[in-house]
């Protein structure tokens, strides 16, 4: 049986010679957590990598790094060029928000719904999906009805 990476978690990382990168530790959650995946194995893969620098009038920005224009997967990395980590709930909100709008522009991940499935869920919101008994049995019961 392969083992196949299942799951992904947002992580800023310093890597030697590169500086800081924000993208995503893909891994096996069957056999691995994200700390294994970034302590213990000797190798790991990062999912759209990008650089993070500083603008002292905007503060930290995100920009995508060269190595995305050569690669459309992850990157495997050597787990003894990792200097440092932080993981998704300690990343700011800022920078977490700047790389998913990076990555929605690149991947062109928007949610569209096809235009007939679109017309449907109008016309199912219009109508309730709930049939009340009690007045189901009231409305044939009435005289007026009977009629």
């Amino acid at each position: 049986m392969k083992l196949r990476q299942n799951a992904k978690e947002l992580v800023l990382l310093e890597l030697s010679g590169t500086g800081l990168l924000l993208g995503e530790v893909r891994y096996n959650k069957q056999t691995e957590t994200v700390y294994f995946a970034l302590e213990k194995s000797a190798f790991f893969d990062f999912y759209f990598p990008c650089s993070v620098s500083f603008d002292p009038q905007r503060g930290p920005v995100v920009h995508p790094h060269v190595i995305n224009a050569m690669t459309t997967s992850s990157i495997r990395i050597q787990r003894d060029r990792v200097n440092f980590f932080v993981l998704s709930q300690d990343i700011a909100p800022a920078l977490k928000a700047q790389y998913m709008d990076i990555l929605n522009q690149v991947t062109g991940f928007q949610k569209k719904e096809p235009q007939g499935q679109e017309r449907h869920l109008k016309d199912s919101k219009s109508v309730s999906r709930v049939v009340d008994i009690i007045k189901l049995k009231d409305r044939k019961s009435d005289p007026k009805d009977e009629k």
